[in-house]
């Protein structure tokens, strides 16, 4: 896993975008969820939501920054590709080999929500 003492400030700003964007995927899933009722599945994909954006502040140093504007989108599908793709722009190297995992989640999270 990759350990915030290893990860280059780049990377971790990057890493701090992708975490609030998949926070904010998850807030708009679980308001989706809540007006379709208790028998809607946004319910557990903001479950998956919360759970990778909890990985992505789990690699951030204590002090990153993870306050800030929300981002302008609300679709939750539109959130998931763009943390997707700032994810991918992160390099993988010996430091931030742990990110694959990370990425991987994503991805399927994307692939979740696209019909």
């Amino acid at each position: 896993m990759m350990t915030n003492q290893t990860i280059d400030r780049d990377a971790w700003v990057t890493l701090a975008a992708v975490a609030q964007l998949l926070h904010h995927a998850a807030v708009r899933a679980w308001a989706q969820a809540e007006a379709e009722g208790p028998r809607s599945h946004l319910h557990l994909l903001g479950l998956g939501i919360h759970t990778a954006s909890c990985q992505a502040v789990a690699m951030l140093p204590a002090d990153a920054d993870l306050e800030g504007q929300p981002p302008a989108q609300d679709d939750v599908a539109q959130l998931l590709r763009s943390a997707e793709e700032l994810i991918r722009s992160i390099p993988v190297l010996d430091q931030t080999a742990g990110i694959s995992p990370l990425v991987v989640a994503i991805g399927d999270l994307v692939r979740e929500t696209t019909p």
